[in-house]
């Protein structure tokens, strides 16, 4: 692999760059990349992706050798400059050569990538590492001046992609032995990352910053995905006072104000890891914005060389043991068929596990297993048994069952009016209707439901609280709207009866059995819901995957899925078109449904990465209260269970002004609407719940001390 050095610290110094040569060393002897260096003859740091249009650049050239250990400093040996190459160098293995341009690290990429060693050396440049820096480039103030990071854009739009590397210290004194256990890492990291370049079109750059502490040690600094923390300036520059009258402006940037947003600012970024003394990666396009999502931690092994934990979820080879006798603690039973959506996500993501379909496995008292499988298979003769574990809370309807879960908040937040619930979830309403014309009757007792609809001046929306698949939902404005909903269920039921068909409802047509449901959920319509251009303007809601487990710890699943109405959104007073206003993709008949990740969201006037972020903390904070809620009020439709661990799927909604509200809990939700292209999302999924199973199961982590599961944000957490 032929691989360009550059920075914007200029050559090898002690003052400047004192970070380089541990890297270039670093690289010759661990190693086999043809590596060639062009670096600015001085110091350019804060130009970013500059050229000195018009100037005629020159070369020249020093030799440098292998770094010689004195106690706690180092030696080097410099030759040059010389303005031409000197072959007695070049050609021997003992020295390395470093052409100084005099421009900017633009320059240099370019020049280093077309004009200097991809002829000389006959074999075009595979990677441009640029860097490492002298001081961090986290947060959106330093990156987007950056001349490392520049370097890197500059190679990509020749075509090349590229690392920018830089190291955050926190001492001007540079410690050598930390100095060298950075560069060991970066290399293997490097490495690592490259692998992902090449496998990847929407990634050009990878922006990574080690911190330079004592803690750094290979294999045990934590690594992590990272966004780009959105920071802001106030003037980097101050008046200066003249006598004459001229303007004159010092350069002047607070730099202690910007350590200070940073330590404040909570949400997980670059310059958050290395406040956690980690180190941070930061995909890129070559458009100066984060590509997402890639996220979670990273682990340099180096017999590893197929690289697919930065692409997707780390997945281990399908392997299916039927002979109990080969099986050990902690044993995944898998009870669903082979061909269902999650078997092999689940197969291949616990990780630490062995995996059998066989039940036989129930009967020895030796194993340890966790039972996946639908809630009928479960065996709940053993639900106390110490060694069986399973993927289902027992009682949970105080949260799946639509008008259980009305009556959990409604309870809930009488107690606690300052809970976030109580501006979370709509205004929610429980009537029985056993047939249409008992409806006046179920309204004498919901009377303040009817008085609020015969106020006029909101939208509702009726949900049957034990329907799916968005089946007899329906909104409306008036009483007489709300009788003719339930006087067309019965026509639909007598029509379904009048053809034999007694087992399922119509689903094409939206339609229910009322015959076989009473219970229904009256909710305020949230009829100004965030609509994005680029998706047409049509309403969406955000399906977050919620694991809960044991007695009890709840998580929420960092990648959210927005799914898309059929139909652009009009206001309920403006069309009944359910098109519109159903965003469940089952409906969705004879079209493709439109599934997008929520942090892949892109729209010119909406969602930027703090409105993102602000959706997803009130996400996370509605999740925790409601679990709370549901432990404290109805103790007996939620009881948490030891050995139980369980997915649900909760559906949001997100409002105009980047509120958040509450739609609904599932249990055993549809995964397959992420579809094939984002079954990705579900495989890192099942590895991060196969870590908690672990844990819950063996007392440990999976591995060794570390905790795992890091798309997994826990939100709450009850002894």
């Amino acid at each position: 692999m032929h691989v360009l050095l550059t920075n914007d610290d200029g050559p090898l110094d002690d003052h400047s760059a004192p970070y380089i040569k541990y890297l270039v060393d670093a690289i010759r002897t661990t190693t086999d990349w043809d590596l060639s260096i062009v670096v600015p003859d001085q110091q350019r740091s804060w130009i970013g992706k500059a050229h000195f249009a018009g100037k005629t650049v020159a070369a020249s050239y020093v030799y440098t050798t292998e770094t010689v250990s004195l106690g706690a400093t180092a030696v080097n040996t410099k030759l040059g400059p010389f303005t031409t190459p000197q072959p007695q160098y070049r050609d021997d293995p003992r020295y390395q050569e470093w052409c100084l341009i005099d421009s900017t690290p633009a320059a240099c990429a370019d020049i280093g990538i077309h004009h200097l060693y991809s002829q000389s050396k006959s074999k075009p440049v595979d990677l441009v590492i640029s860097g490492p820096n002298y001081g961090k480039n986290s947060g959106n103030l330093y990156v987007l001046t950056s001349g490392t990071v520049g370097a890197a854009m500059e190679a990509v739009t020749h075509g090349v992609k590229a690392v920018a590397l830089s190291y955050a210290f926190f001492s001007p004194h540079h410690d050598h032995q930390v100095l060298q256990q950075a560069a060991r890492i970066s290399v293997a990291l490097i490495r690592r990352l490259y692998r992902q370049l090449l496998k990847r079109d929407d990634v050009d750059i990878f922006s990574v910053n080690v911190p330079l502490l004592p803690s750094l040690e290979y294999g045990k600094t934590n690594i992590h995905y990272a966004p780009i923390l959105e920071n802001y300036w106030n003037s980097i520059y101050a008046p200066v006072a003249t006598d004459d009258g001229t303007h004159r402006f010092q350069w002047q940037p607070d730099f202690k104000k910007v350590h200070k947003d940073s330590m404040l600012d909570p949400h997980h970024s670059d310059s958050r890891v290395l406040l956690d003394e980690g180190i941070s990666v930061t995909p890129l396009k070559a458009a100066f914005r984060p590509v997402e999502p890639l996220a979670g931690q990273i682990t340099l092994d180096d017999d590893d060389d197929d690289g697919d934990d930065a692409v997707a979820a780390p997945m281990r080879q399908l392997a299916i043991i039927d002979d109990t006798d080969k099986l050990s603690s902690p044993t995944l039973l898998i009870t669903f068929p082979p061909s269902s959506y999650t078997f092999e996500p689940a197969a291949r993501g616990f990780h630490g596990f062995t995996v059998t379909t066989n039940r036989a496995v129930l009967e020895d008292a030796n194993v340890k297993v966790f039972h996946y499988g639908d809630y009928e298979d479960l065996d709940f003769d053993r639900v106390y048994s110490d060694n069986y574990y399973f993927c289902s809370y027992v009682y949970r309807k105080a949260l799946i069952r639509k008008h259980y879960l009305a009556n959990t908040v409604h309870h809930y937040v009488t107690k606690h009016p300052e809970s976030i619930l109580a501006r979370a979830v709509p205004a929610s309403y429980s009537i029985e209707v056993d047939y249409a014309e008992f409806l006046d009757d179920a309204l004498d007792d919901a009377y303040e439901l009817r008085d609020d609809i015969l106020a006029g001046d909101r939208s509702w929306i009726l949900k049957p609280s034990m329907s799916d698949k968005a089946q007899g939902i329906r909104v409306f404005r008036t009483l007489d709207d709300l009788q003719a909903i339930f006087d067309s269920f019965e026509a639909d039921d007598d029509s379904d009866d009048d053809d034999g068909d007694d087992d399922a409802a119509d689903v094409d047509n939206n339609g229910v059995i009322v015959s076989q449901l009473r219970h229904f959920i009256v909710q305020e319509y949230m009829d100004r819901p965030l609509l994005l251009a680029n998706y047409g303007n049509r309403k969406f809601h955000l399906r977050v995957y919620v694991v809960a487990a044991g007695n009890l710890a709840v998580y929420v699943y960092r990648s959210m899925l927005a799914l898309f109405a059929g139909a652009a959104y009009q206001r309920p007073q403006e069309s009944a078109d359910m098109a519109c206003h159903l965003t469940n993709t089952c409906v969705q008949q004879g079209q493709s449904p439109l599934v997008v990740p929520f942090w892949q969201l892109h729209d010119p006037n909406h969602l930027n990465r703090p409105q993102k972020q602000r959706v997803f903390d009130q996400i996370c904070t509605i999740t925790g209260e409601l679990f709370a809620a549901a432990t404290s009020v109805d103790k007996m439709n939620f009881q948490p269970m030891p050995h139980a661990l369980e997915m649900f799927g909760v559906d949001f909604l997100v409002n105009h002004d980047y509120s958040v509200s509450l739609l609904e809990v599932n249990s055993y939700p549809d995964f397959k609407q992420t579809g094939d292209e984002l079954k990705g999302i579900i495989d890192e999924l099942f590895v991060n719940v196969g870590d908690v199973a672990y844990e819950m199961m063996m007392g440990k982590p999976v591995s060794g001390d570390v905790p795992s599961h890091p798309q997994l944000v826990e939100v709450l957490r009850q002894n």
